[in-house]
């Protein structure tokens, strides 16, 4: 009797990384239903969970606070499927969280110019409470080097890169989706 070999599936997990005003968590939701997922934020998770906004957590406690918080919510997505996860932009900073990922789901990155990064940064009202600053450079120079940092660190990661700059959510979705179907 011939044995057959398990076919060879990703895992039911989705997560989405890239810098700030990249549009992870506008296509995650849009992706999530496209597909019947669950849709998490871990940005809104920390909130949620640690009842404080992310810059009252990180004026309080610092970025190291906010990065092991961060870890732990990652952690906890382990066990979750069909599920699309939209990560806070320096999630790719710790190596244990890229290793993480990499081994629980499939992996795309959400990209954009710098030029558009920082005119979607001053556009969105919600960017104070929600994207507290890193440095005192001003927002093109932080946004510049913060990018030459993690870009590296989201291309080793992704298994598909979007470039948001020319594609829509909408259309970012469906590049996914699509992606998705041809890996299961």
């Amino acid at each position: 009797m011939e044995s057959l070999e398990p076919l060879k599936t990703i895992s039911s997990l989705v997560y989405l990384i890239g810098y700030r005003c990249t549009g992870k968590s506008t296509t995650g939701q849009l992706l999530a239903t496209l597909m019947g997922f669950d849709f998490l934020d871990t940005d809104r998770v920390i909130e949620a969970r640690f009842k404080t906004s992310l810059k009252e957590m990180i004026h309080q406690r610092g970025w190291e606070y906010f990065r092991e918080k961060e870890k732990q919510v990652l952690l906890d997505t382990g066990h979750l499927s069909n599920t699309i996860v939209a990560t806070g932009g320096g999630i790719v900073l710790d190596p244990e969280n890229r290793k993480f990922i990499q081994t629980h789901g499939f992996c795309a990155w959400l990209y954009a110019d710098g030029t558009t990064i920082v005119n979607r940064l001053l556009a969105d009202e919600n960017t104070c409470e929600s994207r507290p600053r890193f440095s005192q450079d001003c927002l093109t120079l932080e946004t510049q080097k913060t990018l030459a940092l993690r870009t590296p660190l989201y291309r080793e990661l992704s298994q598909i890169k979007i470039d948001t700059t020319t594609h829509s959510p909408p259309e970012a979705a469906s590049m996914i989706k699509r992606r998705i179907s041809h890996v299961r």
